[in-house]
């Protein structure tokens, strides 16, 4: 049994979509959702830091890890994916070439387009004046990053080759992550191409509905609560 710490937000979808499609790869792992409302501050609660001390969601335990030892818990979305691919042996390839054009792709999403994307989304859908300096940055540097995703897929069906991997379960929650920013696919028809074909996944189906199951207020306007608990957070001690 996994037990994963969740609330629906491109992190969170990352790793529903891994646990789904590894249903349809064969190898289901029994998985739990534990809802983690960080509008509310779940996420500051000392039993949540034990096992994400970054405060932020997703993060699993495992109660059947590989080496039959204790339950072990893991925060970050991406090091969550290498670690349920590495105890599945699916969604990452075993060859050396494979497997470094996946991580490589992998942290390139955590490192740059998740990051910029996010920051994006903030100053244009959250911050409560416009600073056009900030709009214009991140704007321009989540075009730059999707134009080399565009190249990338020009010559591969998926970013770490021919094959499906946690790269792009990785980086697929990322595109268009926010209603109000569209991608502009007409500018980036390969990632169009590739975006329509994961979207076409019933796995992904099944990962995203679980947005509307755990949090079916998704979309409100955030209260000032909402906007403490997400964005007023300085150093815990």
């Amino acid at each position: 049994m996994i037990d994963l710490h969740y609330w629906p937000t491109p992190n969170g979808h990352k790793i529903t979509l891994m646990l789904e499609e590894l249903v349809d790869a064969g190898h289901a792992l029994e998985y739990s959702i534990k809802p983690v409302n960080i509008g509310a501050g779940d996420q500051f609660r000392p039993e949540y830091l034990a096992i994400s001390p970054n405060n932020k969601m997703p993060a699993i335990v495992d109660h059947a890890p590989a080496d039959g030892g204790a339950a072990i818990s893991v925060f970050e979305s991406g090091a969550i994916l290498q670690y349920l691919a590495e105890k599945t042996g699916l969604f990452l390839p075993e060859d050396l070439r494979g497997r470094t054009a996946a991580m490589e792709w992998l942290f390139w999403q955590m490192g740059g387009l998740g990051p910029m994307t996010g920051q994006m989304g903030h100053f244009n859908v959250y911050a409560p004046e416009p600073i056009a300096y900030a709009i214009d940055r991140y704007g321009r540097e989540v075009t730059r990053l999707h134009g080399v995703m565009d190249k990338r897929l020009a010559e591969n069906e998926f970013l770490a080759g021919d094959v499906y991997t946690i790269a792009d379960i990785s980086t697929y929650p990322w595109i268009g992550a926010y209603e109000k920013l569209p991608a502009d696919f007409a500018a980036f028809p390969n990632i169009k191409r590739w975006h329509d074909a994961i979207a076409a996944r019933p796995a992904t189906e099944r990962a995203y509905a679980w947005k509307n199951k755990v949090n079916p207020e998704a979309g409100k306007p955030l209260s000032e609560e909402e906007r403490k608990h997400l964005f007023g957070q300085g150093a815990q001690k």
